[in-house]
């Protein structure tokens, strides 16, 4: 079966590996279509440190097989296996392989009104919505998403659904504020011509937002929600910082203000922790999600704005690094 196997930072092939056996009590899945964004490319060039840093957590280290979001199909199933038929849809966070062998429940079902287009983004979107309600975004809060990426404009939806009164927005591109607008934002900031602290405190009548939500991934982002923030305001960080994070003025924007800063991680808590103390876990989340797409009350689908055939994917990887004014999210299709 077909692979994207990284050798090294900016050497990506499609290996030939052997395909995986089906079981009793497993299905076997091909995939349909995975995305690039920019979490591939950090993996692609070598500036995530899971992939370079041995003393990290998460170190994984090169040769490493490229994972992310992925939609495939059942195309047999195993005798034991209830509840998934030869041709039903499920996607899931994975490794980028042609086949996948998986138990019922493993990864998340998809209706058939969920186009593929949208199922890709469904994992990343339990990410936005994790972040969302770590944020704890109350009707007619002022919230700032600062960063348009996918991530960032997933969880500009979210907040918009979750009731915030204003939803103000900041990027250097025009067309992710574009789309940020069309996810639900009320207003854009755009950060290559305008301040953007001078702008929110415009448009919140000088207190601040009373929640800032950083999915821009750099050490400047992260300082500057802290200056964007009303006091007693909240600070969430979404996006997985490769950088260290410093706080130069930690008597204006921290100590003063007393400002809440929180992490968000993945989709939530693991299934198994499922109790009636905890509602909304991983799985939970996916399941809202997947729900809300099919009612058409979710648009994902509108992140994607190309795509390529798998035999194309380092073309793909370096039109996301070098083309971020262009390119939001790429769909490669299997």
């Amino acid at each position: 079966m077909r692979q994207v196997l990284i050798e090294r930072a900016r050497e990506c092939r499609i290996a030939a590996v052997p395909e995986p056996k089906l079981a009793p009590d497993t299905a076997l899945l091909q995939t349909r279509c995975s995305s690039l964004l920019m979490e591939n490319v950090a993996e692609y060039i070598g500036t995530d440190p899971r992939l370079y840093k041995e003393g990290h957590p998460y170190y994984r280290g090169y040769p490493y097989v490229m994972d992310g979001e992925v939609v495939a199909a059942v195309t047999a199933i195993g005798d034991r296996v209830v509840g998934l038929a030869v041709g039903d849809r499920l996607v899931s966070y994975t490794k980028y392989n042609e086949w996948h062998v998986v138990r019922p429940g493993d990864w998340i079902k998809l209706s058939p009104e969920v186009s593929d287009e949208a199922a890709v983004s469904l994992p990343f979107s339990g990410t936005a919505l994790q972040c969302a309600r770590r944020a704890q975004v109350g009707l007619g809060d002022n919230v700032v998403v600062l960063g348009q990426g996918p991530m960032g404009l997933l969880v500009t939806q979210w907040v918009a659904l979750s009731g915030a009164g204003q939803v103000i927005i900041a990027d250097r591109y025009t067309r992710r504020l574009e789309a940020g607008l069309r996810m639900g934002a009320t207003a854009a900031v755009d950060a290559s011509e305008s301040d953007v602290a001078s702008a929110v405190r415009d448009l919140t009548g000088g207190t601040g937002a009373d929640i800032v939500i950083d999915a821009g991934n750099t050490p400047r982002t992260f300082a500057l929600a802290l200056e964007v923030a009303r006091e007693k305001g909240r600070v969430v960080v979404l996006s997985f910082h490769t950088k260290p994070i410093t706080i130069e003025d930690v008597t204006r924007d921290f100590y003063h203000k007393e400002l809440d800063i929180l992490a968000t991680r993945a989709t939530g808590p693991g299934s198994s922790y499922r109790s009636p103390y905890v509602r909304w876990t991983s799985g939970e989340n996916m399941r809202l999600i997947e729900r809300f797409i099919a009612q058409g009350r979710l648009h994902p689908e509108r992140l994607i704005t190309d795509r390529l055939p798998l035999a194309q994917i380092e073309a793909g990887l370096k039109q996301v690094e070098t083309e971020p004014e262009r390119v939001i999210k790429l769909l490669i299709e299997w």
